[in-house]
């Protein structure tokens, strides 16, 4: 007898072998229909998957998120026969999915360009109208193997597996074609729409120590409707993705030269830039911050006593040795403020100090998962370190919170959910091993959210090497889920470095520290502006805010008079001076996203007016220059 657990503990017992399929079909016709594989034992089977054994069985329908991967890996399957039935010489590496569907690393002689990409598609349409047959082939590993001894990709995949005696899968597709098996598919019947998104580069298993390949990113759908839905969905991610935004509006550049990962802010992008950390810097001294400056570099020895150097290395540069020194990039800046405590005695009236720094890190990332702004190797961080007492943990924790929500508020920066990040107890080595510690952390931080009312998801195995943290999360245009601001409690670091203050009885005692990260990087939180506002920045944040465009080149002196009133007054403004026509450079100030365009002919100089157009708007409107500014200064103080 074969016993099927199924979800909720219902049991079902069969004489014989039977596939996934038929079990579904055996509880009810119209789930057979329906199913599209299963999870057996927390491993993804296609529905013709034979079950011989005992499991533990959830079957994958349809409208399940893993039925809508099934249908992606088949339509990846499909893509990859079209790229062989093209090029026979093209080296299929990796089948892979992602958020918006499937990907295909391959390997080609004569590289795929963007325009063969129709041809692909259409050839692959072909095949899924044909019907063409998919054919689960199990073999021995030697077996395998022998049938991919010319694509070292595969063989690269297979030497890899664990050391075990049991076969491994392939799929046969129309009798010619073997693509090396890694999840479920099905029938080409239930991919019911397919396109190719796009083609790019990416290194073999996302390392750049390998050979670049090239990768088509495409997607599936079981039904027409909800794919062209999905299709609107992804073109409005696409407009809202902040490399192009950010190439669009010229605010930021990588260069291959330079080097990856390592941004160049170019001057709309340090206009951004500066206007964003003035508003930073204002919203630290009313909360009483005191702003430092420190070095980029540290000792290897102080990231030992940290224990990044135990905890995070992985992500941190090499060391730099010189004269028997070893000195590395900083990824982190707490040693550094911990010094600035221990550079003197403290008293307990002192407490809480709030130090804040905009600091450089460096931070080492894969080239496969860096992404624009968004993951970086290079980065500027709002960081603050606030050395408290014990007695003032909760209250200085709920006033961080209170200025990271005013300040996201004023950039209308719309929160996806609240991650309270705690360790998992199981893990002695990625977490600092003392119980009594992180049980005094943990409750502490989840008392003051109690507290706030805030609504959070616990996070187990999230949390710091030092202490529980709270995320504040966001989606991007990407459908990426990263961190913009957050707040930790240590209880370790000041352990660690020794630190100290004189209590009111005369005796030391040990403060505690909170990291705060404002608003995360400027990187991170650039990115993160420029998709939610769709590169529509706010007057007082963007970056050129006047566009001065003279009808002709009898009224370029009253352009330059008025260009000179408004840098005076610390508005950045430009003059279009291009010998174009008049239209053009309008239509171009507004594709350029400018907040004011300032039209400059006879009847303005003539009465020394301006007449104005606001983005997205067709209406002129002519009024005197102080009657200007008094408008301008009324958004810009009401951050509008």
């Amino acid at each position: 007898m074969i016993k099927i657990t199924l979800p909720h503990g219902s049991l079902k017992e069969f004489a014989n072998p039977l596939t996934v399929k038929e079990l579904a079909t055996s509880l009810a016709i119209s789930l057979g229909k329906r199913t599209l594989g299963a999870i057996v034992n927390d491993q993804m089977r296609s529905y013709d998957y034979l079950i011989t054994s005992d499991a533990n069985i959830k079957l994958v329908l349809e409208s399940d998120p893993e039925g809508w991967q099934i249908i992606n890996y088949t339509a990846g399957l499909l893509t990859a026969k079209a790229l062989v039935n093209l090029d026979p010489a093209i080296k299929i590496a990796k089948i892979g999915l992602n958020d918006d569907g499937f990907y295909v690393d391959f390997d080609a002689e004569i590289s795929v360009k963007e325009t063969d990409l129709d041809n692909i598609e259409q050839t692959t349409l072909q095949l899924i109208q044909n019907n063409i047959k998919i054919t689960r082939v199990c073999s021995p590993i030697n077996d395998l193997k022998k049938i991919y001894q010319d694509n070292s990709y595969v063989l690269d995949l297979i030497n890899n597996l664990p050391p075990d005696k049991s076969q491994k899968c392939s799929y046969l597709l129309d009798d010619q074609t073997y693509v090396y098996n890694t999840f479920a598919a099905v029938n080409t019947k239930y991919v019911k729409a397919y396109k190719i998104l796009s083609l790019a580069g990416a290194y073999w298993q996302d390392d750049s120590k390998n050979k670049m390949l090239q990768r088509i990113y495409g997607s599936a759908h079981l039904s027409k409707e909800l794919f062209s839905e999905f299709l609107v969905m992804l073109a409005e991610r696409k407009e809202r993705d902040h490399r192009k935004i950010g190439k669009d509006l010229e605010i930021f550049t990588f260069d291959k030269l330079v080097g990856p990962g390592l941004p160049i802010w170019l001057p709309n992008g340090m206009s951004l830039k500066r206007a964003i950390q003035d508003f930073i810097r204002e919203k630290e001294w009313e909360y009483d911050f005191i702003e430092v400056d420190t070095p980029v570099i540290g000792t290897s020895e102080m990231y030992k006593i940290s224990g990044h150097w135990d905890h995070y290395k992985e992500n941190m540069f090499p060391p730099m040795v010189q004269d028997h020194e070893v000195s590395v990039l900083r990824p982190m800046s707490c040693p550094h403020h911990i010094a600035i405590y221990n550079s003197k005695p403290r008293s307990y009236r002192e407490l809480p100090l709030r130090l804040a720094e905009h600091a450089i890190m460096h931070r080492y990332e894969s080239s496969g998962s860096l992404t624009g702004l968004e993951r970086v190797r290079m980065m500027q961080l709002t960081d603050s370190h606030i050395f408290v007492r014990n007695d003032q943990i909760k209250e200085e924790f709920k006033r961080c919170f209170k200025l990271i929500n005013e300040t996201l508020t004023a950039f209308n920066i719309e929160v996806d959910y609240y991650s309270l990040s705690l360790r998992d107890v199981n893990d002695k080595e990625k977490y600092y091993d003392d119980d009594e510690m992180w049980d005094h952390a943990e409750r502490m931080l989840q008392e003051a959210l109690d507290e706030l009312k805030i609504k959070y998801v616990p996070m187990p195995g999230e949390a710091a090497f030092y202490g529980p943290k709270l995320d504040i999360q966001i989606k991007t245009a990407l459908n990426h889920e990263i961190t913009v601001s957050t707040l930790q409690f240590d209880f370790l670091l000041p352990q660690k470095f020794n630190l100290s203050y004189i209590d009111q009885n005369g005796e030391k005692a040990t403060p505690t520290i909170i990291h705060r990260g404002l608003i995360g990087t400027y990187e991170r939180f650039i990115a993160i502006l420029l998709e939610q506002t769709k590169g529509v920045l706010p007057l007082w944040l963007a970056p050129r805010q006047i566009a001065i465009i003279p009808v002709n080149e009898t009224h370029f002196p009253y352009a330059q008079e008025i260009y000179q009133k408004l840098k005076t007054l610390k508005l950045r403004t430009f003059i279009d001076f291009r010998d174009e026509r008049l239209s053009y450079k309008i239509r171009d100030a507004q594709v350029s996203k400018i907040p004011y365009q300032l039209v400059l002919g006879d009847n303005e100089m003539n009465d020394n007016t301006i007449t104005y157009r606001l983005y997205g708007q067709e209406d002129q409107v002519t009024v005197g220059f102080d009657e200007f500014i008094i408008l301008l200064n009324n958004r810009i103080n009401s951050r509008q």
